[in-house]
């Protein structure tokens, strides 16, 4: 409320200062021309009145004049504010001069309209908006007379707005209000008219702009009484309890944001709107919500009153709170009832014409509503919010309607929990989930009942496909109710002890701490939303986008066993609420110091006969257990991880250094080089900067991981590896420019250019066909496994399978090598020592590393790794230990074939004869001289 009055405030200020200077220069209309026969004139004294029944600022509510705002939204959404800025005595007693500000808006464009920083490339589309949102605001500046007595007021002024076509005009208008008293009460409702004064042919004509407002000052609370008091002590719920609440909360924020989104729940035999709903509606749909809206609360006589608007909104959609429409809204009084933490509101009809707000009244005031915070919540009756909604009048009285209930919805993130959990279904529980005797499991930790780790999101599979993904978290332990939900602070009253001797009771052992092994009961609630067609008998056939279970059972600490039965929300339509409790869940928690396979696995079954219409197929359930220790233990393994990152970059350029050096003492040795090894590296490490060119010089805020927390500091180790990576690059890069540079030079040696021709048939096809056998391998392993939710929320593309692939290929970065000294039997020494058995070792110290990984760290998605990224190489035990042995393998046979040349390795009837040489190349005057010593 505070944020909609400081947001209306802004845009006046804004609005009034542009058009102060149209105010000035345009003509005010005649007053006697137009409101003579409604308020009289009379001359001002100098006195000035400070008080006005409405206030100095005062909003409500609008329909009509679509041709100067902007209308066009299905929710009719308008409010508009009443300024005043001037009030003086006149010669007559009851009669006051007014002059003052009267502003429309329309709030459809803060719907619809993304909010947010801008580009230069939005620049000119932000123009259209702007001019967009002038047709969604309007301001007059009038003056007038206001009659005490009769309660009218009239007023005549000048503003100024944009047509349809965009076009700017002056206009005119006439603005009247009716019921504008001193004193109020509940049926004092001020409504009036804005009408233009131009003519329908003129451009700045524009149709009548009706309002209606809820009178705050000088207000009655006259609809409490003994006799209506005594109708809220009837019914059951009546003698339910519910939390003490503060009464101010209701026109707080949090608290009124809640109560804006309940579900109302009608009789079984309600088909239709008849004798079914309180409003007067002729539709027949039943309303689904009701929202109520604190218009103020008071403190009379010591006791907290409030004035509410309840509505019945047609739409699901959270904007409800801006929606008006008078024939499916209620207004009412109500206090709190401090003995029984209830809620009592008295409502009323609204009696509104179809076509206009003007000359609205309020009905009769036959209607009831409570509403609690219920302090005891059990697994079918998790709502913090429920309440009735009823009248007083006879069956046979045509107003009268079945009693309506209604309540939040579970995950509505209201802020108010229950202070205790009743066990309902405990024999059901011993039945479905047998118990043993708790035994401690030697060396395996699981979580703690009452940490976070107990909290996951699930992966939902039927007949081992994925057809849905949900949410897990406890509601109770034992009694207690979990406090570890984001929820919104909430002011309570104080409250006494609850009893501790209550009747449920833990299965088995006491309470105690995880590492005891001790049974606990526990209460879960479960969230499912499905994204695929289900087949015949599925659980979510009975849903329409989403499935809530409530759970309750054990959880054993010291095996990391979870069993519950549940009861899931049935929505056969949405005018009667039941449950199906017929349904076990069972969950197993992987332990706290797991290195591999930390999935939690579970399964929700039905206990119904398969030829029961409530029976679903069963569902298999897992997720990424992502535990708080191990969370610690990842963030200190990405620290190493960076640092080991950063030593083996450097020591590649220091190996490529030995290279150049190599090359720069023995130039003869460049043409011997292969073009496809120096390609293959060149690109290893250009393609990872092209990829991440962008965070190489700044960060994307929209592509941030904050799984870890504030990891800041990574984004500068990050840089710092990248740019290390760029001088590997550049070095990388000149050893290939020069061995090409001396290919090119070296162009009488064919025969060097016809080896490597051959290496490349030879090298490019392999390539291929182990790139095939891997996606093919990878496709069919991705196909065998069950999708699970991680915490990263990652999965594996075919980018990465290509990627993993990439790695394999330069770490047998030797091979092309290899094939081209087989082809040319050089025997020199082309490549230095420390090249490439020190990059060898580079290309293979991460499969060493990983095999360390696996028995001492838990497996994560690789969006945490730094080093040895699964998705950049081929990782496993097998791999880790072959891949390693053919580099070393391949460093070998280089060394053989420099040191014996290169058909050392073959067998004998292989080898040939052939030698590719770099000759020295002899001058004219040596060849002179060798000839005369001869």
């Amino acid at each position: 409320m505070i944020m909609d009055s400081l947001l209306s405030l802004f845009f006046f200020l804004l609005n009034f200062t542009s058009l102060n200077p149209v105010f000035s220069s345009a003509s005010q209309p005649s007053y006697n021309d137009h409101c003579a026969s409604t308020v009289p004139e009379s001359s001002t004294n100098e006195h000035t009145l400070n008080s006005f029944p409405l206030g100095d600022y005062y909003t409500g509510y609008f329909t009509g004049g679509d041709s100067i705002i902007d209308v066009g939204t299905y929710l009719n959404q308008y409010s508009f504010d009443l300024e005043p800025m001037y009030i003086r005595a006149t010669q007559l007693s009851d009669l006051f001069k007014v002059e003052g500000t009267v502003s429309f808006r329309s709030n459809s464009n803060m719907l619809y309209y993304h909010v947010g920083n801008l580009s230069y490339g939005d620049r000119l589309r932000h123009k259209g908006r702007a001019r967009h949102y002038r047709r969604n605001y309007v301001a007059f500046k009038l003056e007038g007379f206001w009659s005490e007595s009769s309660g009218k007021v009239c007023m005549v002024g000048t503003g100024n707005g944009y047509s349809k076509g965009g076009k700017y005009l002056n206009l005119d208008a006439v603005f009247k209000l009716d019921n504008v008293f001193n004193a109020s009460n509940i049926t004092s409702l001020v409504s009036g008219s804005l009408e233009s004064l131009s003519s329908q042919k003129d451009e700045s004509y524009f149709e009548p702009i009706s309002v209606l407002m809820f009178p705050k000052r000088n207000y009655s609370y006259t609809l409490d009484s003994t006799e209506v008091a005594n109708e809220f002590s009837s019914g059951s719920d009546a003698t339910k309890s519910g939390l003490p609440l503060d009464p101010l909360s209701f026109c707080s924020r949090p608290l009124s944001r809640a109560i804006r989104r309940l579900q109302l729940e009608f009789s079984p035999e309600c088909n239709s709107a008849k004798n079914c709903t309180p409003i007067s509606e002729s539709s027949s749909q039943l309303p689904s919500l009701v929202s109520l809206n604190a218009i103020k609360c008071s403190l009379v006589n010591n006791k907290h009153m409030l004035r509410v608007l309840v509505r019945f909104p047609n739409t699901s959609d959270y904007w409800i709170s801006q929606s008006f429409s008078p024939k499916t809204m209620l207004v009412g009084e109500g206090w709190w009832d401090e003995k029984k933490n209830m809620l009592c509101v008295v409502a009323c009809h609204i009696m509104s014409k179809a076509s206009s707000l003007v000359g609205t009244q309020v009905g009769d005031c036959s209607i009831r509503l409570r509403l609690r915070f219920p302090s005891t919540w059990s697994m079918n009756s998790t709502s913090s919010i429920v309440g009735q909604i009823w009248s007083n009048k006879s069956t046979s009285d045509p107003g009268y309607f079945k009693m309506i209930t209604f309540r939040n919805e579970e995950d509505g993130g209201v802020g108010i929990q229950a202070k205790k959990y009743e066990y309902s279904q405990l024999d059901r529980v011993k039945k479905s989930c047998p118990t043993h005797k708790p035994v401690k499991s030697k060396g395996k930790r699981y979580p703690d009942v009452y940490s976070y780790n107990m909290k996951f999101d699930m992966s939902v599979s039927e007949s081992n496909k994925r057809v849905a993904w949900g949410y897990s978290s406890p509601l109770a332990v034992g009694v207690k109710v979990s406090t570890s939900g984001n929820n919104i602070s909430i002011s309570f009253a104080e409250t006494s002890t609850l009893d501790q001797n209550d009747s449920s009771s833990t299965v088995e052992a006491p309470e105690v701490g995880h590492n005891s092994g001790a049974l606990f009961n526990i209460s879960y609630k479960i969230s499912l939303w499905f994204n695929s067609t289900s087949g015949r008998n599925s659980l979510f056939n009975q849903s329409s986008s989403s499935v809530r279970i409530s759970a309750e059972g054990i959880y054993d600490s010291g095996a990391g066993k979870l069993c519950m039965v549940g009861c899931r929300d049935l929505h056969f339509n949405s005018l009667s609420y039941s449950v199906d409790c017929e349904i076990v869940v069972k969950f197993q928690l992987p332990p706290l110091d797991a290195k591999k396979g930390i999935f939690i696995k579970g399964s929700i079954e039905s206990t119904r006969k398969k030829s029961d219409p409530l029976y679903f197929k069963p569902l298999e359930l897992s997720s990424a257990a992502f535990y708080t220790e191990q969370a610690e233990k990842t963030v200190w393994r990405m620290d190493m991880e960076i640092i080991m990152v950063l030593i083996s970059t450097t020591l590649a350029c220091v190996f490529l250094g030995f290279q150049l050096f190599h090359v720069k003492r023995q130039p003869n040795v460049l043409p011997l080089i292969s073009l496809v090894m120096m390609t293959m590296l060149t690109l290893g490490y250009m393609i990872p900067l092209v990829l991440n060119f962008e965070a190489l010089l700044a960060q994307n805020p929209n592509n941030k991981n904050y799984v870890f927390g504030n990891v800041g500091w990574l984004e500068v180790n990050e840089i710092a590896i990248r740019l290390i990576t760029m001088v590997a690059f550049l070095l990388q890069f000149r050893l290939l420019q020069i061995t090409w540079s001396s290919r090119k030079i070296d162009e009488s040696n064919k025969g060097l250019w016809i080896a490597e021709r051959k290496a490349a048939y030879v090298t490019l096809p392999l390539y291929a066909s182990g790139l095939l056998i891997a996606l093919l391998l990878k496709l069919k392993r991705d196909g065998d496994e069950v999708l699970v939710i991680t915490p990263l929320n990652h999965h594996h593309s075919s980018w990465e399978n290509l990627k993993s692939y990439g790695g394999l290929v330069l770490d047998g970065f030797l091979l092309p090598q290899i094939i081209l000294n087989l082809f040319s039997n050089m025997g020199d020494n082309v490549l230095s020592c420390s090249f490439y058995f020190g990059t060898t070792f580079v290309r293979l110290l991460p499969h060493a590393y990983d095999l360390y990984r696996t028995n001492t760290f838990a497996r994560v998605d690789s969006g945490s790794y730094f080093y040895a990224d699964p998705s950049a190489d081929f990782y496993s035990t097998a791999w880790d230990i072959v891949i390693p042995l053919g580099g070393i393998l391949f460093a070998i046979i280089i060394y053989l074939q420099q040191r014996f040349r290169a058909h050392y390795i073959l067998p004998q009837r292989f080898k040939g004869s052939k030698v590719y040489e770099k000759v020295p190349v002899v001058s004219e005057s040596e060849a002179e001289v060798e000839t005369a010593n001869l």
